[in-house]
């Protein structure tokens, strides 16, 4: 990863100067900044490739704090949408009014989980489509959840007959597979559900500390 990331550095760096440079004609612009973007892509691959093997080894060590639910989740949907992710796409949290039990998690992992979640949304699918984040208590477990309509868009174009796989994993790489392996390094689990209008829920089942 390490020899992968310092090329891409450069290819990032020219290409972001290319997108500002005013001397340049807009439709060279507009393409420097499609290739600042998929190396972005490509170093977020790079990221989740290297946290999964780590997680995978048991290598990934989690510090892990007490965390309001509702608070973790609209810092984490703030800074996904100032960073520019969401545009175009009607947001919505859903939180009950009711204060949920505090968990016992690593913010960065669980935050990387989430992001991963949101953003799948987004690369998948049209903007003007709408994106649901949010939590819920059940049992002695508390659900984070997010949906939207975006992988079940890309397994459909992928392969119309294939099932939603139970890790999620299925024509999308690693990041609903990363999703899982956070999950269970917190002691919980992931559902993936396809919902009646293609829709696509992902919840996170954590343990109530």
């Amino acid at each position: 990863s390490h020899d992968i990331r310092t090329p891409l550095s450069m290819v990032m760096g020219y290409a972001a100067q290319m997108e500002g440079a005013e001397d340049l004609p807009p439709e060279r612009r507009r393409q420097a900044g499609i290739i600042r973007a998929q190396s972005q892509e490509i170093r977020d691959l790079v990221n989740d490739l290297n946290l999964t093997m780590r997680l995978d080894c048991a290598m990934q060590a989690l510090r892990k704090e007490p965390l309001q639910v509702e608070a973790f989740l609209r810092q984490t949907a703030a800074d996904f949408l100032n960073g520019g992710m969401g545009e175009g796409f009607d947001f919505e949290m859903d939180l009950p009014s009711e204060p949920l039990p505090q968990i016992e998690a690593d913010p960065f992992l669980l935050r990387r989980a989430v992001n991963n979640l949101l953003t799948n949304c987004v690369r998948h699918n049209a903007p003007g489509g709408s994106i649901r984040l949010g939590a819920r208590a059940e049992g002695r477990e508390v659900v984070l959840f997010v949906e939207g309509g975006a992988a079940v868009t890309a397994l459909a174009a992928v392969d119309p007959a294939r099932q939603l796989e139970a890790d999620g994993g299925a024509a999308h790489g690693t990041g609903l597979k990363l999703v899982r392996q956070i999950a269970a390094a917190h002691g919980g689990t992931v559902q993936f559900e396809q919902g009646d209008s293609q829709n696509l829920c992902v919840s996170i089942y954590l343990p109530i500390h």
